[in-house]
Protein backbone atom coordinates (compact mmCIF):
# COMPACT_ATOMS: atom_id res chain seq x y z
CA UNK A 1 0.00 0.00 0.00
CA UNK A 2 0.97 3.62 -1.00
CA UNK A 3 2.52 5.20 2.05
CA UNK A 4 0.27 8.31 1.49
CA UNK A 5 -2.72 5.96 1.95
CA UNK A 6 -1.78 3.68 4.74
CA UNK A 7 -3.40 3.75 8.08
CA UNK A 8 -0.53 3.20 10.33
CA UNK A 9 0.52 5.70 12.78
CA UNK A 10 4.06 6.07 13.89
CA UNK A 11 4.52 7.38 17.34
CA UNK A 12 8.20 8.50 18.85
CA UNK A 13 7.35 8.70 22.73
CA UNK A 14 10.25 10.62 24.56
CA UNK A 15 10.33 10.26 28.39
CA UNK A 16 13.37 11.05 30.79
CA UNK A 17 14.16 7.18 30.81
CA UNK A 18 12.90 5.70 27.69
CA UNK A 19 12.70 6.41 23.95
CA UNK A 20 9.73 4.40 22.60
CA UNK A 21 8.45 3.92 19.01
CA UNK A 22 4.85 2.64 18.60
CA UNK A 23 3.45 1.96 14.79
CA UNK A 24 -0.31 0.93 15.22
CA UNK A 25 -3.29 1.27 13.39
CA UNK A 26 -7.31 2.14 14.79
CA UNK A 27 -9.08 -0.91 14.00
CA UNK A 28 -12.24 0.68 15.49
CA UNK A 29 -13.76 3.03 18.35
CA UNK A 30 -10.94 3.35 20.50
CA UNK A 31 -9.36 0.09 19.90
CA UNK A 32 -6.03 -0.15 18.11
CA UNK A 33 -4.36 -2.89 16.46
CA UNK A 34 -0.46 -2.29 17.67
CA UNK A 35 1.86 -3.91 15.16
CA UNK A 36 5.35 -3.15 16.74
CA UNK A 37 6.72 -1.25 19.69
CA UNK A 38 10.56 -0.65 20.14
CA UNK A 39 12.06 0.69 23.02
CA UNK A 40 15.46 1.80 24.48
CA UNK A 41 17.14 3.57 27.60
CA UNK A 42 18.51 6.60 27.31
CA UNK A 43 20.52 9.00 29.12
CA UNK A 44 17.53 11.39 29.87
CA UNK A 45 17.68 15.33 30.81
CA UNK A 46 17.74 18.16 33.32
CA UNK A 47 16.32 21.03 33.35
CA UNK A 48 15.69 21.09 29.23
CA UNK A 49 19.40 19.98 28.60
CA UNK A 50 20.52 16.66 26.87
CA UNK A 51 23.12 14.85 29.24
CA UNK A 52 24.03 13.33 25.39
CA UNK A 53 22.19 14.58 22.94
CA UNK A 54 24.08 12.60 20.20
CA UNK A 55 23.59 9.55 21.84
CA UNK A 56 19.68 10.08 22.36
CA UNK A 57 19.33 11.07 18.43
CA UNK A 58 21.27 7.41 17.88
CA UNK A 59 18.51 5.59 20.20
CA UNK A 60 15.88 7.95 18.48
CA UNK A 61 16.90 6.20 15.46
CA UNK A 62 17.58 3.12 16.54
CA UNK A 63 13.87 2.75 18.52
CA UNK A 64 12.38 3.54 14.99
CA UNK A 65 14.02 1.67 12.11
CA UNK A 66 13.26 -1.25 14.54
CA UNK A 67 9.50 -0.38 14.79
CA UNK A 68 8.97 0.47 11.78
CA UNK A 69 11.28 -2.98 10.13
CA UNK A 70 8.81 -5.08 12.63
CA UNK A 71 5.45 -3.48 11.80
CA UNK A 72 6.69 -3.77 7.76
CA UNK A 73 5.25 -0.10 7.82
CA UNK A 74 5.61 2.66 5.15
CA UNK A 75 3.60 5.70 6.99
CA UNK A 76 6.00 8.40 6.25
CA UNK A 77 4.26 10.77 9.21
CA UNK A 78 5.83 10.55 12.67
CA UNK A 79 4.53 12.04 15.61
CA UNK A 80 6.98 13.10 18.44
CA UNK A 81 5.89 13.67 22.09
CA UNK A 82 7.60 16.34 23.96
CA UNK A 83 8.44 16.42 27.29
CA UNK A 84 6.85 19.23 29.55
CA UNK A 85 10.90 20.15 30.70
CA UNK A 86 11.19 21.09 26.51
CA UNK A 87 7.34 22.73 26.48
CA UNK A 88 5.79 25.90 27.64
CA UNK A 89 2.28 27.89 28.03
CA UNK A 90 0.79 30.30 27.12
CA UNK A 91 -2.42 31.08 27.78
CA UNK A 92 -4.19 34.56 26.54
CA UNK A 93 -7.48 36.20 25.78
CA UNK A 94 -7.49 36.73 22.76
CA UNK A 95 -10.61 38.71 20.53
CA UNK A 96 -12.01 39.65 16.81
CA UNK A 97 -14.90 42.12 15.68
CA UNK A 98 -16.55 40.59 12.67
CA UNK A 99 -17.36 42.60 10.20
CA UNK A 100 -21.27 42.25 11.02
CA UNK A 101 -23.51 40.48 13.45
CA UNK A 102 -23.34 37.11 11.57
CA UNK A 103 -23.29 33.18 11.64
CA UNK A 104 -20.20 32.45 13.01
CA UNK A 105 -18.07 29.80 11.54
CA UNK A 106 -14.54 27.36 11.19
CA UNK A 107 -12.65 30.23 9.52
CA UNK A 108 -13.50 32.85 12.61
CA UNK A 109 -12.16 30.53 14.93
CA UNK A 110 -9.33 30.07 12.69
CA UNK A 111 -8.65 33.15 12.37
CA UNK A 112 -8.71 34.38 16.20
CA UNK A 113 -6.55 31.54 16.79
CA UNK A 114 -3.95 32.84 14.46
CA UNK A 115 -4.08 36.15 15.74
CA UNK A 116 -3.40 35.16 19.49
CA UNK A 117 0.05 33.26 18.12
CA UNK A 118 2.29 36.17 17.80
CA UNK A 119 5.31 33.99 19.30
CA UNK A 120 7.93 33.49 15.98
CA UNK A 121 11.35 34.58 17.42
CA UNK A 122 10.78 33.68 20.47
CA UNK A 123 12.69 30.24 20.38
CA UNK A 124 9.41 28.26 20.60
CA UNK A 125 7.47 26.65 17.94
CA UNK A 126 3.49 26.57 18.89
CA UNK A 127 2.84 22.55 18.23
CA UNK A 128 -0.91 22.46 19.77
CA UNK A 129 -3.68 25.20 20.78
CA UNK A 130 -6.96 24.79 22.42
CA UNK A 131 -9.51 26.78 23.98
CA UNK A 132 -10.37 27.43 27.76
CA UNK A 133 -13.49 29.45 26.99
CA UNK A 134 -15.16 31.67 24.22
CA UNK A 135 -17.62 34.70 25.15
CA UNK A 136 -19.56 35.77 22.67
CA UNK A 137 -20.66 40.17 22.40
CA UNK A 138 -19.85 41.65 25.75
CA UNK A 139 -21.94 38.46 27.63
CA UNK A 140 -20.79 36.98 30.99
CA UNK A 141 -21.58 33.49 30.00
CA UNK A 142 -18.82 31.42 29.23
CA UNK A 143 -19.16 28.45 26.42
CA UNK A 144 -17.36 25.65 25.12
CA UNK A 145 -18.11 27.19 21.54
CA UNK A 146 -19.80 29.83 19.41
CA UNK A 147 -20.03 27.71 16.28
CA UNK A 148 -23.20 28.11 14.60
CA UNK A 149 -24.16 31.52 16.97
CA UNK A 150 -24.78 34.75 15.29
CA UNK A 151 -22.63 37.82 16.71
CA UNK A 152 -20.47 41.11 16.29
CA UNK A 153 -17.23 39.91 18.56
CA UNK A 154 -15.75 36.95 19.95
CA UNK A 155 -13.29 36.76 22.60
CA UNK A 156 -11.47 33.24 24.04
CA UNK A 157 -8.97 32.27 26.35
CA UNK A 158 -6.75 30.24 24.08
CA UNK A 159 -4.08 28.13 25.40
CA UNK A 160 -1.07 27.77 23.08
CA UNK A 161 1.36 25.20 23.93
CA UNK A 162 4.72 25.70 22.65
CA UNK A 163 8.16 23.84 21.74
CA UNK A 164 11.80 24.92 21.94
CA UNK A 165 12.49 25.48 18.72
CA UNK A 166 15.81 23.55 19.06
CA UNK A 167 13.75 20.35 20.47
CA UNK A 168 12.36 20.61 16.97
CA UNK A 169 15.38 20.51 14.59
CA UNK A 170 16.88 17.75 16.84
CA UNK A 171 14.17 15.22 15.95
CA UNK A 172 13.13 16.84 12.38
CA UNK A 173 16.67 15.92 12.26
CA UNK A 174 16.35 12.22 13.25
CA UNK A 175 12.75 11.83 10.89
CA UNK A 176 14.04 13.35 7.85
CA UNK A 177 16.98 10.91 8.15
CA UNK A 178 14.63 7.90 8.07
CA UNK A 179 12.54 8.95 5.64
CA UNK A 180 9.67 11.08 7.73
CA UNK A 181 8.29 13.89 5.32
CA UNK A 182 5.30 14.89 7.79
CA UNK A 183 6.57 15.69 11.38
CA UNK A 184 4.68 17.01 14.07
CA UNK A 185 4.74 17.50 17.66
CA UNK A 186 2.23 16.55 20.76
CA UNK A 187 3.51 17.96 24.24
CA UNK A 188 2.93 15.03 26.53
CA UNK A 189 1.28 17.20 29.34
CA UNK A 190 -1.16 18.23 26.89
CA UNK A 191 -1.70 14.61 25.30
CA UNK A 192 -2.37 13.60 28.93
CA UNK A 193 -4.80 15.67 30.23
CA UNK A 194 -7.02 14.98 27.07
CA UNK A 195 -6.05 11.32 26.82
CA UNK A 196 -6.25 9.91 30.51
CA UNK A 197 -9.69 12.08 31.12
CA UNK A 198 -13.34 12.23 29.79
CA UNK A 199 -14.37 15.45 28.43
CA UNK A 200 -16.76 15.28 31.87
CA UNK A 201 -13.51 15.38 34.05
CA UNK A 202 -12.29 18.10 32.19
CA UNK A 203 -14.92 20.61 32.75
CA UNK A 204 -13.67 21.83 35.68
CA UNK A 205 -10.75 22.79 36.55
CA UNK A 206 -8.26 20.19 37.38
CA UNK A 207 -4.53 19.17 37.90
CA UNK A 208 -2.16 16.53 36.17
CA UNK A 209 1.24 15.35 37.98
CA UNK A 210 3.25 13.08 35.77
CA UNK A 211 6.15 12.05 38.07
CA UNK A 212 8.46 10.23 36.29
CA UNK A 213 12.02 8.70 35.95
CA UNK A 214 14.10 11.98 36.19
CA UNK A 215 11.56 14.69 35.79
CA UNK A 216 8.00 15.52 36.84
CA UNK A 217 5.78 17.85 35.30
CA UNK A 218 2.54 19.42 36.99
CA UNK A 219 -0.42 21.02 34.25
CA UNK A 220 -3.15 22.64 35.44
CA UNK A 221 -6.16 22.01 32.75
CA UNK A 222 -9.79 23.49 32.06
CA UNK A 223 -11.62 22.25 28.99
CA UNK A 224 -9.68 21.33 26.26
CA UNK A 225 -6.63 23.37 27.23
CA UNK A 226 -3.52 23.78 29.72
CA UNK A 227 -3.88 26.78 31.62
CA UNK A 228 -0.65 26.46 33.75
CA UNK A 229 2.65 24.20 33.18
CA UNK A 230 5.57 23.62 35.75
CA UNK A 231 8.23 21.20 35.06
CA UNK A 232 11.05 20.28 37.67
CA UNK A 233 14.00 17.85 37.28
CA UNK A 234 13.25 14.98 40.11
CA UNK A 235 11.39 12.18 39.78
CA UNK A 236 11.48 8.57 40.93
CA UNK A 237 15.04 7.57 40.28
CA UNK A 238 15.67 9.51 43.07
CA UNK A 239 14.69 7.71 45.38
CA UNK A 240 16.63 4.59 43.92
CA UNK A 241 19.69 7.37 44.09
CA UNK A 242 19.34 8.09 47.54
CA UNK A 243 18.85 5.07 49.38
CA UNK A 244 22.09 3.97 46.70
CA UNK A 245 23.76 6.65 48.46
CA UNK A 246 22.23 6.47 51.92
CA UNK A 247 23.10 2.83 52.20
CA UNK A 248 26.19 2.18 49.58
CA UNK A 249 24.25 -0.02 47.57
CA UNK A 250 24.22 -0.66 44.19
CA UNK A 251 21.85 1.65 42.23
CA UNK A 252 19.99 -1.81 40.97
CA UNK A 253 19.57 -2.72 44.11
CA UNK A 254 18.12 0.75 45.33
CA UNK A 255 16.02 0.19 42.30
CA UNK A 256 14.42 -2.89 43.45
CA UNK A 257 13.94 -1.59 47.16
CA UNK A 258 12.03 1.64 46.11
CA UNK A 259 9.99 -1.35 43.85
CA UNK A 260 8.97 -3.42 46.71
CA UNK A 261 8.72 -1.05 49.73
CA UNK A 262 4.93 -0.19 51.20
CA UNK A 263 4.74 2.84 52.80
CA UNK A 264 1.81 1.28 54.43
CA UNK A 265 3.74 -1.15 56.80
CA UNK A 266 5.32 -0.37 59.85
CA UNK A 267 8.40 -2.36 59.52
CA UNK A 268 10.53 -3.90 62.16
CA UNK A 269 14.12 -2.44 62.30
CA UNK A 270 16.42 -5.60 60.52
CA UNK A 271 13.64 -7.03 58.52
CA UNK A 272 15.56 -7.41 55.11
CA UNK A 273 13.77 -6.07 52.15
CA UNK A 274 15.98 -7.16 49.61
CA UNK A 275 19.63 -8.47 49.05
CA UNK A 276 21.77 -9.89 46.07
CA UNK A 277 23.84 -11.83 48.57
CA UNK A 278 26.35 -9.25 49.26
CA UNK A 279 24.69 -6.67 50.14
CA UNK A 280 21.28 -6.08 51.57
CA UNK A 281 18.67 -3.45 52.37
CA UNK A 282 16.30 -3.38 55.66
CA UNK A 283 12.29 -2.78 54.58
CA UNK A 284 12.66 0.20 57.82
CA UNK A 285 15.60 1.95 55.63
CA UNK A 286 13.82 1.89 52.68
CA UNK A 287 11.05 3.52 53.90
CA UNK A 288 12.25 6.04 55.88
CA UNK A 289 14.57 7.26 53.14
CA UNK A 290 11.65 6.99 50.45
CA UNK A 291 9.39 9.45 52.53
CA UNK A 292 11.91 11.48 53.01
CA UNK A 293 12.27 11.96 49.19
CA UNK A 294 8.61 12.28 48.89
CA UNK A 295 8.97 15.07 51.57
CA UNK A 296 10.62 17.13 48.90
CA UNK A 297 8.77 16.56 46.40
CA UNK A 298 5.97 17.98 48.96
CA UNK A 299 7.20 20.92 49.45
CA UNK A 300 7.65 21.62 45.37
CA UNK A 301 3.95 21.13 45.14
CA UNK A 302 3.02 23.02 47.61
CA UNK A 303 5.43 26.03 46.45
CA UNK A 304 3.62 25.19 42.93
CA UNK A 305 0.16 25.80 44.18
CA UNK A 306 1.00 28.63 45.73
CA UNK A 307 1.92 30.08 42.98
CA UNK A 308 -1.73 29.24 41.48
CA UNK A 309 -3.12 30.73 44.59
CA UNK A 310 -5.75 32.91 43.41
CA UNK A 311 -6.53 31.16 40.46
CA UNK A 312 -7.25 27.54 41.48
CA UNK A 313 -10.29 27.11 43.32
CA UNK A 314 -10.78 25.62 46.64
CA UNK A 315 -11.43 22.09 45.80
CA UNK A 316 -10.04 20.69 42.33
CA UNK A 317 -9.38 16.74 41.13
CA UNK A 318 -5.99 16.23 41.22
CA UNK A 319 -4.72 13.03 39.26
CA UNK A 320 -1.16 11.43 39.85
CA UNK A 321 0.44 9.37 36.77
CA UNK A 322 3.69 8.58 35.47
CA UNK A 323 6.53 5.62 36.33
CA UNK A 324 8.39 7.59 39.40
CA UNK A 325 6.10 7.23 42.27
CA UNK A 326 2.45 6.05 41.55
CA UNK A 327 3.24 2.52 41.64
CA UNK A 328 4.90 2.94 45.37
CA UNK A 329 2.53 1.01 47.49
CA UNK A 330 1.58 3.91 49.96
CA UNK A 331 2.85 6.35 48.11
CA UNK A 332 -0.11 8.53 47.35
CA UNK A 333 -1.74 8.27 50.59
CA UNK A 334 1.65 9.53 52.26
CA UNK A 335 1.83 12.28 49.80
CA UNK A 336 -1.74 13.33 50.01
CA UNK A 337 -1.40 13.81 53.52
CA UNK A 338 1.95 15.90 53.56
CA UNK A 339 0.33 18.54 50.97
CA UNK A 340 -3.22 18.31 52.35
CA UNK A 341 -4.90 17.65 49.08
CA UNK A 342 -6.20 14.14 48.11
CA UNK A 343 -4.25 12.47 45.31
CA UNK A 344 -6.16 9.99 42.80
CA UNK A 345 -4.01 7.61 40.45
CA UNK A 346 -5.09 7.48 36.94
CA UNK A 347 -3.96 5.15 34.10
CA UNK A 348 -4.32 4.67 30.74
CA UNK A 349 -7.24 2.40 29.43
CA UNK A 350 -5.80 1.14 26.00
CA UNK A 351 -5.14 -2.41 26.09
CA UNK A 352 -1.89 -3.02 26.15
CA UNK A 353 -0.65 0.03 27.91
CA UNK A 354 -2.67 -0.02 31.42
CA UNK A 355 -0.05 1.37 33.71
CA UNK A 356 0.94 4.78 35.22
CA UNK A 357 4.28 4.62 33.48
CA UNK A 358 2.36 4.20 30.34
CA UNK A 359 0.75 7.52 30.78
CA UNK A 360 2.73 9.62 28.25
CA UNK A 361 2.94 6.69 25.07
CA UNK A 362 -0.59 5.59 25.60
CA UNK A 363 -1.92 9.26 25.51
CA UNK A 364 0.27 10.46 22.63
CA UNK A 365 -0.63 7.43 20.53
CA UNK A 366 -4.50 8.68 21.00
CA UNK A 367 -3.85 12.27 20.37
CA UNK A 368 -1.89 11.38 16.79
CA UNK A 369 -5.05 9.34 15.91
CA UNK A 370 -6.69 12.27 16.43
CA UNK A 371 -4.57 14.77 14.71
CA UNK A 372 -3.41 11.90 12.16
CA UNK A 373 -6.94 11.70 10.31
CA UNK A 374 -7.19 15.99 9.09
CA UNK A 375 -4.72 18.16 7.43
CA UNK A 376 -2.83 20.81 9.67
CA UNK A 377 -5.72 23.61 8.89
CA UNK A 378 -8.63 20.84 10.14
CA UNK A 379 -6.33 19.68 12.69
CA UNK A 380 -6.32 23.58 14.69
CA UNK A 381 -10.15 23.36 14.37
CA UNK A 382 -10.92 19.98 15.39
CA UNK A 383 -9.05 19.81 18.66
CA UNK A 384 -9.78 23.55 19.38
CA UNK A 385 -13.88 23.27 18.85
CA UNK A 386 -13.93 19.37 21.10
CA UNK A 387 -13.24 17.24 18.06
CA UNK A 388 -16.45 18.69 15.95
CA UNK A 389 -15.95 19.64 12.34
Amino acid sequence: MSSIFTKDIAVLDVTSRLLSAIVGAKKAQSVFGIKAVAEKACQGYEDGEWFDEVDTCQVAKDVLIDAMRLAGSRTKRLFVSVPAEFVAVECKEVEITLDRTRRIDDDDIDFLIRKGDDFAGSGYVTINTAAVYFVLDNGDKLMSDVRGLEGSKITACISYVLCKESYVEMFDGVGSSLGFTDIRYIASPWAECMGLLEKEQRDKMYMMINVGYLSTSVALGKGDGILDLKAFSMGGAHIAGDICEALGVDFELAEEAKRLVDLNLNYARGIVLVGNGEESISASDACEITKSRLDLFAETFAEIFETLEGIVPSYMEIYLTGEGIASVRGAKKYLSEQIGKNLEIITPKLPGFVKPEDASKASVLLMADTLGKTSFGEIIKKIFNGGKR
